[in-house]
C-alpha cells in the first residue's frame, strides 16, 4: 500500500510541475475547466458528461506525455538536432490531434445548446 502512495504522490508532484512550467498545460486546464462550467450551466447528459470529461482526460494525458517527451529529447540533447526536433515535432502534432478532436466532440455536443438559446 506504501508503493501506491508513493507513486501518488509522485503523479501529484508531475501535475504540480506541469502546471508551474508549462504554459499549454495551464491554458488546458483553464479550458477544461470552462467547459465543465458550460457543461453545468447547460445541463448536458451523462453520455455528453463521459465523452466531455474522456476528452478531458486525453488531451490532458497526451500534454504530459509531449511534456515528459521533450524534457528527456532536451537532457539527451541540450543543442539542435534534426531527429529531436522529428521526435518533439511528432510528439506535439499528438497533443494538437488530440484536442481538436476534443475541440469536435465540444462543437457538436454545445453548438446544439448554443443556437437553442439564441432562438
Amino acid at each position: 500500500m506504501k508503493s501506491f502512495v508513493k507513486s501518488f504522490k509522485y503523479a501529484l508532484h508531475g501535475l504540480r510541475y506541469a502546471f508551474a512550467h508549462e504554459r499549454n498545460f495551464r491554458l488546458e486546464i483553464y479550458c477544461a475547466f470552462a467547459v465543465c462550467v458550460g457543461a453545468l450551466v447547460f445541463n448536458i447528459s451523462k453520455l455528453e458528461w463521459f465523452i466531455v470529461i474522456i476528452n478531458i482526460a486525453a488531451v490532458l494525458a497526451v500534454e504530459l506525455i509531449n511534456t515528459a517527451i521533450e524534457n528527456l529529447c532536451n537532457m539527451i540533447h541540450q543543442s539542435t538536432h534534426p531527429t529531436i526536433k522529428i521526435i518533439k515535432d511528432i510528439s506535439a502534432a499528438a497533443v494538437v490531434i488530440t484536442a481538436l478532436c476534443a475541440f469536435v466532440c465540444g462543437c457538436i455536443i454545445f453548438v446544439p445548446y448554443i443556437i437553442n438559446i439564441l432562438k
